[in-house]
């Protein structure tokens, strides 16, 4: 039984080192790459991130989403998924803020770290690489439904925190953000071209080619995300409260998949689309999280702190993750 135990546990270790060199270690390549040119260059992260927002992100919604074969029914069960795991984790997060006589400012920067994960600049090509084309897709609609929740709910987690008094500025601080989001405008562009029926992907004309030019800034976009994440990465800055941020990453990178799981079964999604779903659940803390603590002056190296911490510690996280949804 002694020598069977070992065998397994070798067997376990060779998986999960699989896992990291196939799956992650070509995602580690790009957003080092971005690491270290910013720590040699001082680039503006910025700039670069708008250029993957507003550029980028929604041509990849758009293409993929006209491309796509994916049925209604299954885009609306990952929806529900990634929907109910944000709120599920917001239900958690204060329960466990309470006891631990956690200040305003603190619980607001805890659910910021808990409840919203970095499902595009690094969990979309995870699942690229993971799960491929099909698994991309599931993974499209997870990112642009928790996108939508963060600017929302997120957006009221941050104001309700704020160190000012901001609450009136709720609703139209939240409006303005939603009808700034382009992913909105791709999705409701490339829904608009499927109900029509219109041949936008071999027509030979002028649309065609606009269709093409998409094409481009959408091959474009992955590269771009991981090594955009390596750059804000590079910004980073030392571990502050260390205990919190523990507390953050381990909800973020461990309660969260497990709950994803118990949620997706319960919805009764398919292997691919639990496998997806769960993934896209372990992800670490959503880099953006840093720019609304910042905007309303919320505990804002407590969240940088959760998005380093947790995008670090990832590696591991994620090569178990992976190892046990055997991919």
């Amino acid at each position: 039984m002694g020598l069977d135990a070992a065998c397994c546990a070798q067997t376990k270790g060779y998986v999960v080192v699989a896992v990291l060199v196939e799956v992650l270690l070509p995602i580690a390549v790009v957003v080092a790459v971005g690491f270290f040119m910013q720590r040699r260059l001082k680039l503006d992260p910025g700039t670069l991130n708008r250029i993957a927002i507003y550029g980028l992100a929604p041509a990849l919604i758009f293409v993929s989403l006209v491309r796509s074969e994916m049925g209604g029914a299954d885009a609306v069960r990952m929806a529900l998924l990634a929907a109910a795991v944000v709120l599920s984790m917001g239900l958690v997060t204060l329960s466990i803020a309470q006891p631990l006589g956690l200040g305003r400012g603190e619980t607001s920067a805890l659910l910021l770290s808990a409840l919203f994960m970095n499902s595009g600049n690094y969990g979309l090509p995870a699942v690229q690489f993971a799960f491929g084309a099909a698994g991309f897709e599931l993974g499209l609609v997870f990112f642009i439904t928790q996108s939508i929740m963060a600017q929302t709910i997120g957006v009221g987690v941050a104001v309700a925190g704020a160190s000012t008094a901001r609450g009136m500025a709720l609703p139209h601080a939240i409006f303005s953000r939603v009808v700034r989001m382009p992913q909105i405008y791709a999705v409701v562009a490339a829904l608009v071209v499927r109900l029509s029926g219109f041949p936008l992907i071999d027509d030979p004309g002028a649309l065609g080619g606009i269709y093409r030019g998409l094409e481009l800034l959408a091959t474009a976009a992955l590269p771009l995300m991981l090594l955009l994440l390596g750059i804000q990465l590079g910004t980073s800055v030392a571990i502050e409260e260390p205990r919190l941020v523990a507390l953050a990453g381990g909800l973020r990178l461990v309660l969260s998949p497990i709950l994803a799981y118990g949620i997706a079964v319960a919805l009764g999604l398919d292997t691919l689309a639990l496998g997806v779903g769960v993934l896209m659940a372990g992800m670490p803390t959503a880099v953006n999280m840093t720019i609304l603590a910042r905007e309303f002056n919320n505990q804002p190296k407590l969240v940088v702190s959760a998005v380093v911490f947790s995008s670090c510690a990832s590696l591991l996280t994620l090569s178990v993750l992976l190892s046990l949804l055997r991919v």
